[in-house]
Parts: C-alpha cells; structure tokens; sequence
C-alpha cells in the first residue's frame, strides 16, 4: 500500500481485487506502439496495437514511473519517475533508456510541445512544473504553481501548458514562451487529469474528488458547468477529432465517454480495475485504458464503445502513450502523351510509414482539382501550356499536411513530404498540315491593267507578277499558338555528312538539297479541329522568288510537323 499511496501522494484510496468482464471486440490493425510504464516493476511494456499484444522486452526505467509521454517524430519517450525524481529517456529507435534527468520532488504528470522542443513535468511533490529542454535533455528553471500539480496538457498552438493542482482544485496557466505561471483557474475538487481539444479551444479537467470533468473555455480561462461523470474520475483523453472526450473512473472501474459538442457523457465502457490512464489511437478507432489494479490494459473500439480482451501489461500499469502517427510521403508520375487530352496521373508510388494512403488529393495546376481514393486517375487540360501539379496524400489514420494534438503526445505529425509538385507541360498534336496548291506561279500577263494567268489569248501582253493565292490547312488536337517558318530548297552535295553549296571540287559528290532560312515567320492562334489561312506567298514582307520551300509548323510545346511547296516563275 505503501507504493500505491506514492501515487497519489497519500490522496487516492486503492482498491482492489476487483475483476472485470470483458466484451471481445474487433481493432484496427494499425501498427503504433504503445508505452506503458510499470509502477510496480520499475519498468516499461511495450504493446503492439496491430496485434493488441505486448511486444518486446520490458525496458528498465527509474523508480515508481507514472507518466509517459512521447515527442511529435516518436524517436523518444519520456518517462516520469515519481520516486527517484527524474525522468527517463527511451530511444524508441533501440527501446533502450538513457541518462536520467532531474527534475523536482515526486515527478507525475509530462506533456511534450507540439514542437517537440521542451517537455513540461509536473512535480508533484515539489508544487513545480520543470520544462525539460529535448536537445539536451537538461530541466531548466523550475516554474511555481498550484499546491501538489498532477498532469500537464498544452494548447495544439504550443503557447500555454494547463497545469492541474491536485491539492488547491485550480488549474495554472502558463506561459510557455516566458515560463511564467498565470491566473489560477478554479475547477472541481481534486483535478489530476487533463486534455485539450485539437481545435485548442477547450480544456477538459478531470476532478478525481468531485466525480466531475470541467471544461474550461481557452479564450477566457474560466471553467463551464461541471460533468457528472463515474466515481475517482482520474484522466481524460480526446479523440483526434475532437467529438469525444474519454474519462478513466479509477474508483467505478469504467470508462465514460463524452460528447464535446453537448458536454454530456454517455453510458459508461466497464473495463479493468482501477483504470488510471487512457489514451486514443492516431486514426481515433481505439481507446487504451492502463488499469492499475488490474495489471492489464483494455482496448476499447470506438465506433461501438466496446472493451476488447485485457492485454497483460506488466504490474501495476500507471499511464500510457502511443507513438505518433507519421506523414506519409507523396510520389506521383504523369505518362507523357502527344496531347494533352487524358493524361494519366499515377500516384502509387506513395507510400505511409503505418497504415496505407487513403486519399490522394489532386490539383492540377489549371483550376482543377479532384480528390480520389484510388491512386490512379486522368485529366484533361484545355490549352497547350505549363501546368504545375500537386498531389496531397492522407492515409489511413486521417495524417496529412496538419499535426493534431490534444495535450501531452501528438496524435498525428504531419508534414510537408505529405504533398509534392511536378510540372506538366502540355501540347496540341498538328497533323495534316498541307499546301495547296503544290506548286504555284507567279506569271502572269497584263490584260486591261490587270495581272492575270498567261494564257493563248494574252501571250504577246507584257510579263507582270501575279500575286498567288496558297492555302495552308492543318488540324490540332486542341487550341495552341501555331508558329510556321519557311526554307528554301537549294541544290547542293554532300561533303562528310553535310549538304553544302555545290562547287568544282565536290561537283562528283552524291546530290542533296539545302535548306535555306527565310526571313520571317506567320504566327496563327489555331483552335481544336481543322484550320486553315491564305498566304499570298510573302514573309517579312518580301515575296518568296520561284523556288522549292519547305514550311514548318510548330504548335506550342508540341511537335512540329513539315510540308512542302514550289513556286514557279
């Protein structure tokens, strides 16, 4: 008894003894960790929450550990060591402990900053909170407050810690940017347990002595009207997205579930005797309740408000965290195609850390955007141009781009490898690009003070330059800008690869034809379909001399594509 009255400080009356009936339920397979501190073995179990089984050796920590929480990249859990006065480090990477930190008399309560820079112990025999700096794992100066403080919750902004005062039945705001203690906020008799919603915005308070959970409203610092709730209320937890609180009732031995939108608890879950700590699962599917006399920890589902079968957790488990859920990292490909009609987006190869990808969020870059459950899906852009395209994947347990956090642990640490860019060009396939007539002539003979076709009847009139009428057509797969140039074909001979202008010391080499660049160029904006325009056979303004050319096409960011025509004299 001796060990159980530690915990309390003399306070909490145990019982035990007890046992409790269990309900068989299905969970979720998610694969966090949970940690579990062992007040009775100085020690920590570890509970694989995809197979709701302990996992691994226990791993030694301090004398009566009672808190426990975790930092937001769950590579260290932070263990409270109520009768040693220290808190323990644990590489999750080797579940191995570290050097021991000290902190104040009778540690109990930790919250980690959702920044995971500084952890915040509520000692509670020393009436102190010690921020404990996690890059050196070194406590800085002890911050006064309320007589006998037992947990620590801070806001999902990070700029307040809400220190419960077990023994003034107020709770301490502090300033987390100055260390300074704040106003105290009267609440029920004997408050221990605490948590915020994800929205920050209300504080739940779990008031062991008054078998009441008071809110207190963020903006103002004042409690609301008390919840009546089970016998001993110890600690509260709430699901990731802030509809329920959960109130572990150390003396009723139950779970009561509150609903944050009507502040009224619901029917009470039975669990294990004594149930100290509770905590919910990153995808919010599963409650885990430490029950203290019960040396086991029950699983309770959510959705139906259901306990499972007790998992065995070591001797006299005092609290429990799970390890934060991690961002998963989104990867996408676009397969190229000679349009932009129905391109493919592929983002399988995304992948989630635990879990799977359950979402793929998809914008386009041209105003669209589209939400899928699968990774595959298609798009079609409407004009030829540089689009970039973003891809923003959530999995399983609802973790994106955002961090949820509800007092100690982080729930869900999101991060910016959850979303990713590419560009995509797009381009308007040209086909059928022709010139008509073939050849054209620009002869002509004057007949009454007009230039006209030569002809039997007009063959003694005097020469002239008739203008000619082409006519270029050509279809595109969708509008794009369309830039056509022109060369001339030239005779020439081919000397090491290049054909270059005929002379008399390569006059025996094999025959080719030059390409000549014209000055000038046509520039039409085409439209999706058949297109066509005259040319009157100037470019830059001069008239193109009697010649073979070549004319190029090239829709903006596609392939060009060639024909040819002639003009005779």
């Amino acid at each position: 008894m001796r060990r159980r009255a530690l915990l309390v400080a003399g306070l909490l009356a145990m019982a035990v003894g007890i046992q409790a009936a269990f309900a068989s339920a299905a969970f979720s397979a998610s694969g966090w960790t949970a940690y579990v501190p062992d007040f009775g073995t100085n020690s920590v179990t570890q509970i694989n929450t995809a197979t709701n089984a302990p996992t691994g050796s226990a791993i030694p920590v301090g004398k009566g550990p009672l808190g426990i929480a975790i930092t937001p990249d769950a590579k260290t859990v932070y263990v409270t060591n109520n009768t040693d006065g220290t808190v323990t480090p644990i590489s999750t990477a080797t579940n191995t402990p570290g050097t021991a930190i000290t902190v104040g008399t009778g540690p109990r309560g930790i919250a980690v900053t959702p920044d995971g820079k500084t952890a915040y112990v509520a000692n509670l025999s020393a009436n102190t909170v010690s921020p404990i700096s996690t890059a050196t794992n070194t406590a800085g100066t002890a911050i006064p407050v309320g007589t006998q403080p037992g947990q620590v919750a801070i806001t999902p902004d990070g700029k307040t810690a809400y220190v419960t005062n077990f023994g003034a039945n107020t709770v301490t705001p502090i300033n987390t940017a100055t260390n300074t203690p704040g106003t105290a906020i009267p609440v029920g008799t004997g408050p221990f347990g605490v948590a915020i919603t994800p929205d920050g915005k209300t504080v739940y308070v779990a008031n062991f002595s008054a078998n009441t959970v008071s809110p207190i409203s963020t903006a103002t610092n004042t409690a609301g009207t008390a919840i009546p709730v089970g016998t001993s209320p110890f600690s509260v937890s709430v699901t990731p997205d802030g509809k329920t609180a959960y109130v572990a009732n150390f003396g009723s031995n139950n779970v009561s579930p509150i609903s944050t939108a009507t502040n009224t608890a619901g029917t009470a879950i039975t669990v294990g005797a004594n149930p100290f700590w509770i905590t919910v699962t990153p995808d919010g599917k599963t409650a885990y309740v430490a029950n203290f006399g019960a040396n086991t920890v029950s699983p309770i589902t959510t959705a139906s408000n259901t306990a499972g079968t007790a998992i065995p957790a070591g001797t006299e488990p005092s609290a429990i965290a799970i390890t934060p859920d991690q961002a998963p990292t989104a990867a996408f490909s676009v397969t190229p195609a000679s349009t932009f009609r129905g391109l493919r987006f592929d983002g399988s190869a995304s992948s989630s850390p635990v879990g799977s990808i359950a979402s793929y969020r998809w914008d386009f870059g041209d105003g669209h955007s589209a939400t899928t459950t699968t990774p595959v899906t298609t798009h079609s852009y409407a004009r030829s141009a540089a689009f970039t395209a973003r891809l923003t994947v959530t999995n399983s347990a609802g973790t994106s781009l955002g961090q949820v956090f509800t007092g100690q642990t982080v729930s869900n640490q999101g991060g910016p490898q959850a979303t990713i860019t590419r560009s995509v060009t797009t381009r308007s396939a040209l086909s059928k690009l022709r010139v008509s007539p073939h050849t054209a002539s620009f002869a002509g003979r004057l007949a009454r003070g007009r230039c006209v076709r030569p002809s039997a009847r007009n063959r003694r009139s005097a020469h002239c330059r008739r203008a000619i009428k082409l006519r270029v057509s050509y279809k595109l797969t969708a509008p794009a800008k369309v830039t056509f140039t022109v060369k001339r074909q030239a005779a020439g001979r081919k000397v090491r690869g290049r054909c270059v202008r005929p002379t008399r010391s390569n006059r025996r080499s094999r025959r080719c034809t030059r390409l000549l660049g014209v000055s000038g160029r046509i520039t039409k904006n085409g439209r999706s379909g058949s297109n066509s325009f005259n040319f009157n056979g100037k470019i830059g303004g001069r008239n193109l001399s009697a010649a073979g050319y070549q004319l190029t096409a090239a829709p903006a960011g596609g392939t060009s594509q060639k024909a040819t025509f002639r003009i005779v004299g």
